[in-house]
């Protein structure tokens, strides 16, 4: 059935067929999902303040992470650096996900007297999308919410037809962001994700973007996927830049959320392509918070880069332009899918004065808590 679906998806991109399937698509991203077992990588983007009269190039603020995926059941370590002006950190926030707990660790040892290693973790309950916050990669990287889909029914998916984004033809589908079964007792509007969606690409998402009823909360755009090689040797479409505008803000007094039509945050986003490993084989102990803040001081997150970047970097191939070209690179992933429907089911189943800057980096770590607490309420009521 698998390799029946995304068939079924890949011939009708080479027709140009607008009746697919949304079960077909739901099928690519579960094949994307399980197409690693784990991922780590470095990250990096800046942060600026949006809404009338906003300069988006003076109020940036600048932050790097640290990210570490694991498919088979989410597990997830996010390593947050906060910058001002210079390239000395001001504020580092640990981040994991591990058997439905999150943990998180203020680790910034110029803003406490207090040492790391003495500190102990905040621990909540947790999941896919905790860690979805302003600062993470998983804004434009979107395998933690493939996880999160059920059956194509459950999210009463419809599909809208096509539209180029950036020359690419993509396929719009519009649903509920989480299963009908999850929803149960919402209480307001119900969330809905809109998913312009590169059925050419391995079925990865332009753009995106999540919805209160009709009212638009947030929205990103991918500027660049990169064509990786996995460990097994299949190739992959891997996100590498990307665009986020946040719609939503909350009232100071009672935390009351309200949508604009000026975004409140504009973020962009990079996946350093040379710094990505695949199936490492992380362990459970790899997800602990205190664990990696024994890793680095201040300096570490670049001692940490250049670590990385010496090691063999994955390869990356450029997509053929002609169109004789794409259809030869169909041909094969129809008959790559047919070779690996079995591994793939199989898998499925098992960061001078005080300008705002500085005051915004210094409040990243403030910031991932409230985001992070939002978000365990979500994760509790949902």
């Amino acid at each position: 059935m698998f390799a029946a679906s995304l068939a079924l998806v890949l011939a009708s991109v080479a027709r140009g067929d607008v009746g697919i399937d949304s079960r077909a698509v739901f099928a690519l991203f579960e094949r994307y999902r399980s197409s690693f077992h784990d991922v780590s990588f470095l990250h990096e983007g800046t942060l600026a303040r949006g809404g009338p009269g906003a300069n988006e190039s003076q109020s940036a603020n600048r932050f790097q992470t640290y990210y570490a995926y694991r498919s088979a059941d989410g597990a997830t370590l996010l390593d947050v650096f906060g910058y001002g002006r210079t390239d000395r950190p001001l504020s580092r926030t640990i981040f994991a996900i591990l058997h439905d707990r999150a943990e998180f660790l203020n680790a910034s040892p110029d803003s406490q007297s207090v040492p790391v290693a003495r500190r102990e973790p905040v621990t909540k309950p947790g999941g896919p999308g905790t860690l979805a916050i302003t600062t993470s990669p998983e804004t434009i990287f979107l395998p933690w919410y493939f996880s999160w889909l059920g059956e194509a029914p459950e999210h009463e998916p419809e599909i809208q037809g096509w539209e180029i984004i950036d020359g690419h033809r993509c396929l719009r589908i519009r649903m509920l962001k989480q299963p009908k079964s999850l929803l149960k007792g919402w209480v307001g509007e119900l969330p809905y994700i809109q998913l312009w969606v590169d059925l050419e690409r391995d079925g990865y998402p332009l753009r995106w973007e999540f919805y209160a009823g009709n009212v638009l909360q947030s929205r990103v755009q991918i500027s660049h996927l990169e064509r990786m090689i996995l460990p097994s040797g299949r190739h992959l479409w891997f996100p590498a830049t990307g665009k986020s505008w946040i719609y939503v803000g909350n009232l100071s007094k009672d935390r009351r959320e309200f949508s604009t039509k000026e975004p409140q945050s504009i973020g962009v986003h990079q996946i350093l392509l040379n710094t990505v490993k695949f199936n490492q084989g992380l362990g459970d102990r790899f997800f602990s918070v205190k664990n990696h803040a024994k890793v680095a001081d201040d300096e570490g997150l670049r001692r940490l880069q250049r670590q990385l970047e010496s090691r063999t970097e994955p390869r990356a191939e450029r997509p053929p332009s002609d169109a004789e070209g794409r259809q030869r690179q169909l041909d094969k992933a129809l008959e790559e899918a047919d070779r690996q429907a079995d591994r793939l089911e199989a898998s499925s189943a098992a960061r001078a004065g005080p300008g705002w800057s500085e005051w915004t980096a210094i409040g990243l770590g403030v910031t991932g808590v409230v985001l992070l607490g939002g978000a365990f309420l979500l994760y509790r009521r949902r």
